[in-house]
């Protein structure tokens, strides 16, 4: 609803019937309780009677928000509490009831206002005007009392008495999308926009309320994988809020930095990370002059922009100037929650959740793990206060700590966290399955990649099969936002399948995934070319295995020319590909043109990534293969022992024994010493990346799951952005 919107009150007056009239205060009604907070903080607001007010306080600590967000929350319900009572007073029945359900109103009583508002719609049903205003009164007192699917049928009813009023339709599609029902909110929202649109030519008060529906009408287009019509309506929306700041920057620069902050994340969305940042940094430019202003509503957002900052430098490997983003977010958030513990400290374990997956992937696992402690400590303290809202966060926690302790080996503690985070996921999705079926889909995959790493192999296929029963049932009712999680765990339900060499299944759940990424990449190839890329390297392994070596060229080549394209000539996904590549063709007996691949291979990896990547190893592993197939043992030992030496993952260290493309070193001291020196190494090591021992007689790339393990990019919040775009990934 219009809580995910983060506008000016004026915005909601814009879309309005004229005769109603609601005063306006742009700094809004509403201000927090701070002096001797102890537990929820309260709020005050302007020209509410005590007694509402008190019910309103009531509902608020039921909810999970930071305190800018509560605040925009009580200001978006006073207002309508304004416009309910003025409707109220305004409404011409004889009967005496209006004055009766204002008073209710007044008292707080909101279940009794409702209650006489039904009465009066049964006794005005066909005077349709009259009708519509009751319907969008009763949803007003449902949504009052935090009942959204409530108010729903009568935002309906008041849209389908009087379409052309803006303020009904908008109202009903706002609701909609917040309920993920795509489908039914698509054509309210363009019909509503169209009669704001010839309203504003006339009225220009009403061009926010054309911006702020723009804005959700391209949350709608994102999720449902529309990406250049999101941006279009974006664009749209932001030199509408452009031209207003123009004017009055005071009302409407938050309007800017909001339409910023969501174009931005389409544009990391969509790999145009230069786009993504100059956005996010004129985003945060405004709310780091809105803060210093008023510290109190804007320091929240600046801190959201920080994290949404370091999440894109995480993404484009600039691991410095994400930390420091996050850090600096992490502070803003700390210095908040002194002074308001109960209002904050969910936005300190979200930068701390954050942080430790910085730090998890810089392989610097004890700090992640502390700063996953920290959060998971927090948010179970907020949910043994309020479960309802805070038990997601603890899930979501646990998950990514799980992933954590599966990397370095802990896999009793991996386990324990997984199948906790199932069991909340599958308890809240008991109540609310449209919101929560998604992540029980999701955990049933990290828990099902636990188990086969675990050689259990039928656990992890009942958990994968499981998962992919609730996405295909999703995808059948929206398609566009579920399809990809099909194709993912197709997937890796193949990848299951091929290591326990069940070759015939693997290769029909590989070309299923492939068919339906295919489709996806056709339609936006920005977001799905990737995915599309990773099966077909996946499929191309199998095709390998199984000695279909043309067949295996071919799909690698196909993959690789993604990955150039996508990635660009340096980045490691081209090196992973020209080192499968090298792979094929030493499998096909073509060892001069698989040693040329691999040595390109080799030397940019040193030269990008530097002689103690993994990367660099894992080019050093290959040719080593490759010199011991072709008889070259001196040769093949030296790389060997360069690669086990200078990086090369423990996962690989383990498989060496048993690579038969060593095997004609089998025997020679020097070869079993570095078997055991390899042996060391991997046990000792405190983290194992997602890597398998190679499944062929030819050198394998390593498996990568095409779902990560727990690991989030951005981290489920009360963003005062809207749900549409500040998300978790």
């Amino acid at each position: 609803m219009l809580s995910s919107i983060l506008t000016p009150l004026v915005v909601m007056a814009a879309l309005q019937q004229a005769p109603v009239t609601i005063v306006q205060k742009t700094s809004g009604w509403c201000s927090p309780a701070i002096a001797n907070v102890v537990g929820n903080v309260t709020v005050n607001c302007i020209g509410v009677d005590p007694r509402a007010l008190k019910r309103l306080n009531d509902e608020l600590s039921r909810k999970n928000l930071e305190l800018a967000g509560k605040i925009r929350e009580a200001d978006e319900w006073t207002n309508r509490y304004k416009e309910l009572e003025s409707r109220l007073s305004e409404a011409g029945d004889d009967t005496g009831l209006s004055r009766q359900a204002e008073e209710y109103l007044h008292e707080g009583e909101l279940e009794k206002a409702g209650t006489i508002l039904d009465q009066i719609l049964g006794n005005e049903e066909k005077q349709i005007d009259r009708t519509a205003a009751n319907h969008y009164n009763r949803a007003l007192v449902f949504e009052l009392q935090f009942l959204p699917l409530l108010a729903l049928p009568h935002l309906e009813k008041a849209h389908q008495y009087r379409p052309e009023v803006p303020l009904y339709g908008y109202e009903y599609a706002s609701l909609l999308l917040h309920q993920n029902d795509f489908s039914r909110a698509e054509p309210v929202f363009v019909a509503t926009l169209a009669n704001a649109r010839q309203l504003a030519q006339v009225h220009p008060a009403y061009q926010p309320g054309v911006a702020a529906a723009l804005n959700d009408l391209a949350g709608l287009y994102r999720a449902t994988q529309r990406m250049k019509e999101a941006e279009a309506a974006l664009h749209e929306a932001l030199s509408t809020f452009r031209k207003l700041a123009t004017a009055n920057a005071a009302v409407y620069d938050p309007g800017v930095a909001w339409t910023l902050n969501n174009l931005a994340n389409l544009y990391r969305e969509t790999q145009r990370t230069k786009e993504a940042e100059a956005a996010f940094q004129e985003a945060l430019n405004i709310r780091r002059q809105l803060s210093k202003l008023n510290p109190l509503a804007f320091q929240p957002d600046l801190a959201q922009t920080l994290d949404n900052l370091a999440n894109l430098y995480r993404v484009t490997q600039r691991m410095k100037e994400a930390e420091a983003a996050y850090q600096e977010a992490l502070e803003i958030r700390r210095q908040l929650a002194k002074t308001n513990p109960a209002a904050y400290q969910p936005d300190v374990a979200q930068t701390l959740n954050n942080l430790a997956n910085l730090y998890r992937e810089t392989q610097r696992t004890q700090e992640a793990e502390a700063a996953y402690s920290e959060a998971l400590v927090i948010r179970r303290q907020l949910a043994k206060a309020n479960p309802a809202a805070y038990q997601t966060d603890v899930a979501w926690t646990l998950s990514d700590l799980a992933g954590l302790y599966y990397e370095t080996q802990r896999m009793k503690e991996a386990e324990a966290d997984c199948q906790e985070s199932l069991d909340i996921r599958r308890q809240l999705a008991m109540a609310n399955p449209t919101v929560y079926q998604p992540d029980v889909a999701q955990t049933l995959n990290n828990l099902a990649n636990l188990y086969g790493e675990t050689q259990r192999t039928q656990e992890a296929e009942a958990a994968y099969r499981e998962a992919l029963d609730i996405r295909r049932q999703l995808a059948k009712a929206n398609p566009a936002v579920y399809e990809p999680d099909v194709a993912q765990n197709l997937n890796n339900l193949a990848l299951l399948y091929h290591e326990a060499q069940r070759m015939r299944e693997a290769e029909a759940a590989y070309k299923e995934a492939l068919d339906i990424r295919r489709q996806l990449a056709t339609a936006n190839p920005a977001v799905h070319e990737r995915d599309l890329a990773q099966t077909l390297s996946d499929l191309a392994r199998l095709y390998h295995d199984t000695q279909r070596e043309k067949e295996a060229e071919a799909v690698c080549q196909e993959a690789l020319d993604i990955y150039r394209r996508v990635f660009g000539p340096n980045s490691r996904e081209v090196l992973k590909g020209l080192s499968h590549l090298g792979n094929i063709l030493a499998g096909q007996g073509r060892y001069s043109e698989a040693e040329k691949v691999l040595r390109e291979t080799l030397d940019d990896s040193r030269r990008l990534f530097g002689p103690e990547s993994p990367l660099t190893a894992d080019a050093l592993y290959d040719l080593g293969c490759l010199a011991a197939l072709e008889g070259h043992r001196e040769e093949a030992l030296s790389l060997l022992t360069e690669a086990v030496d200078h990086g090369l993952p423990p996962s690989e260290d383990l498989a060496i024994e048993k690579d038969t493309d060593l095997t004609s070193l089998q025997g020679d001291p020097r070869f079993t010493a570095l078997v055991a020196r390899a042996r060391e190494k991997a046990v000792t090591a405190q983290r194992k990346n997602w890597r398998s021992p190679r499944l062929g007689k030819i050198i394998q790339q390593p498996k990568l799951p095409t779902e990560g393990f727990c690991l989030h990019l951005v981290e489920p919040t009360s963003s005062t952005e809207g749900t549409s775009f500040e998300s978790k990934q």
